[in-house]
């Protein structure tokens, strides 16, 4: 749950693009601050490595840097973990006197993963210790302030869970003084190339494997995969083109998602509402599963709404529906062997039923 790892301050955004660029800027003008951060952005896009280089660029840079990750704080020790024990006052025997997250964060940088993640329960408590940046030692009567940086990192739309009664808005304009938001990959093309050079470098050292140079027509596939893991898949990728030898045993992985692409329009449409273009984009991908699985059981009707595990009715009606040609229309195209049971020699089934 809690990780005090080291920063590295020689390190900074990798990358040429002008997303990458701008991330850059704000990191260097917040890092002149004392204010707290919040740091948006999907899962992968760097959010963790954006807060130890605020801090590592900042005045706290020679203290600590304590991550803390929401979702495992627990309900039972929260005070326990953030605060220190008072001996007048023992903790729970298992537990022993130890000194709480915030005081060991103190003079340095406190950085909460996942802060959207944090139980409801946990939010007003988190809410009065970050008050004034006031420590109090449980069993204790006197408060001590606690100099901490705070930043906060998560994947959710806070303003969209605050809407929904899960996130507290007064915890929420605490935290949200500077806000980053860490661009995802396919919105920093460019930097593809950059960042598989990097890791490929990086791991080759590390596992002392030699690797062999990027080919640019791989490059170009890199750079038309959309990357829903954005850069931590992008690493994870890199270390299987190091460690397995070759970009085949990566192609595997980029090849498959393009079955979706047609999902995602090549343009924006701005003029038709969200619920149409979320009904066309659905029915596309039904046509395209129903049309696999019936092809797969040689056009077989039956069996295919067996794998689909769905009525032999809701079948018809989704053929229908997602305009796939009848039976009847195919047959010149197609053996009389596609319309029968695959391994025995029964008869085409009735397309009228």
């Amino acid at each position: 749950m809690f990780d005090s790892g080291a920063y590295r301050p020689n390190e900074a955004p990798i990358g040429d693009s002008p997303a990458i660029h701008q991330i850059w800027d704000q990191l260097q003008k917040a890092a002149l601050t004392e204010v707290p951060v919040l740091i948006t952005g999907e899962s992968g896009t760097g959010k963790e490595f954006a807060a130890r280089l605020l801090h590592s660029w900042s005045a706290r840079r020679t203290n600590h840097f304590l991550k803390v990750s929401c979702p495992a704080i627990s309900h039972h020790f929260f005070e326990s973990e953030l605060y220190s024990y008072d001996r007048r006052s023992p903790p729970p025997e298992a537990l022993g006197a130890k000194a709480g997250k915030c005081e060991q964060a103190n003079k340095g940088t406190l950085f909460l993963d996942e802060i959207g993640e944090l139980d409801q329960f946990l939010q007003p408590k988190l809410l009065y210790a970050l008050q004034d940046f006031q420590g109090v030692k449980l069993g204790g009567v006197d408060e001590r302030p606690i100099d901490i940086r705070l930043i906060c990192a998560t994947n959710r739309d806070l303003e969209a869970e605050i809407a929904k009664g899960c996130f507290r808005i007064d915890l929420f304009y605490r935290i949200n003084v500077v806000r980053i938001q860490m661009p995802p990959l396919r919105e920093r093309i460019s930097d593809v190339r950059i960042l598989m050079d990097h890791f490929i470098r990086l791991y080759s050292e590390s596992f002392r494997i030699e690797s062999s140079p990027l080919r640019a027509p791989f490059v170009k596939m890199l750079e038309s995969y959309r990357w829903p893991g954005n850069i931590r898949e992008l690493e994870n990728m890199a270390k299987r083109y190091v460690v397995l030898g070759g970009e085949e045993h990566v192609l595997s992985a980029i090849k498959q998602p393009e079955e979706l692409r047609p999902l995602l329009p090549e343009t924006v449409d701005l003029t038709t509402p969200l619920r149409v273009q979320t009904k066309r984009a659905t029915r596309h991908l039904e046509r395209k599963i129903i049309l696999g699985v019936l092809e797969a059981h040689n056009w077989n009707r039956r069996k295919t709404a067996r794998s689909l595990d769905i009525s032999y009715r809701a079948l018809l009606y989704k053929i229908k529906e997602v305009g796939l040609p009848s039976p009847q229309s195919i047959t010149p195209i197609l053996s009389k062997a596609a319309f029968q049971s695959s391994g025995n020699d029964a008869p085409p089934e009735n397309p009228a039923i």
